[in-house]
């Protein structure tokens, strides 16, 4: 394939690596009213009655409400703690937004986000219950294009990279085949001709009419 070839193609490689960088760096800053829900506990009983059951929630902008809806559990089996936590932890800190032990079968709240970040839920189940957690709010359901960053930045470097190479080369076929042409078109005319390096190579009629006459004989 020409250096020519190659260069439209890494052009078009190092365009889909600018997008796919900026998609992963604007993305997860659009945000949506969201809802997920999970049956629990995650952790099945072995042994004994008691279970702890962890879950994520996306980044949430400050002062934004947090919806925790819990149904189908017995009564009184259940501890809920809502904190705040890392980005892909589900490992509290700071103080806990919620902690609670609902009297009934159900149970629903609202918590406020104190920071733009992401929140966990633990959830400490009794009496091998089972229940259904729902959490609402507004997050990006693009969050999880962050962990593509460093792979997008190597994208966009590998491709800038191989679009400079190949457009220098093709620059360099470009003026050696011009070259090669007119070298061609200047034979017997004494006109001088490009070689590869740069140099030029002189061409008298006498030398062609020579190696004319050497091809005759």
């Amino acid at each position: 394939m020409k250096e020519r070839t190659w260069g439209r193609v890494s052009l078009i490689a190092f365009a889909w690596s600018l997008l796919f960088f900026f998609a992963v760096i604007g993305l997860p800053f659009f945000k949506t009213p969201q809802s997920e829900s999970f049956w629990g506990p995650t952790v099945p009983y072995k042994g004994g009655n008691e279970t702890l059951s962890g879950y994520y929630i996306p980044p949430v902008d400050a002062q934004k409400k947090i919806t925790i809806t819990i149904l189908y559990f017995s009564k009184a089996s259940l501890d809920i703690t809502v904190f705040a936590t890392g980005e892909g932890s589900i490992a509290p800190q700071g103080p806990p937004l919620l902690q609670e032990r609902p009297s009934g079968t159900s149970f629903s709240t609202e918590v406020e986000s104190t920071q733009s970040q992401a929140y966990g839920v633990y959830i400490v189940s009794y009496n091998r219950t089972e229940f259904l957690l729902t959490v609402a709010s507004e997050w990006s359901p693009f969050y999880g294009l962050r962990t593509f960053f460093a792979p997008a930045v190597a994208f966009v470097f590998a491709a800038g990279g191989a679009t400079y190479y190949f457009t220098l080369a093709a620059r360099r076929e470009e003026v050696f085949e011009k070259a090669l042409t007119q070298a061609r078109g200047g034979l017997g005319s004494g006109k001088a001709a490009l070689l590869r390096d740069g140099r030029a190579l002189e061409v008298s009629p006498e030398h062609v009419g020579i190696c004319r006459g050497c091809h005759q004989y």
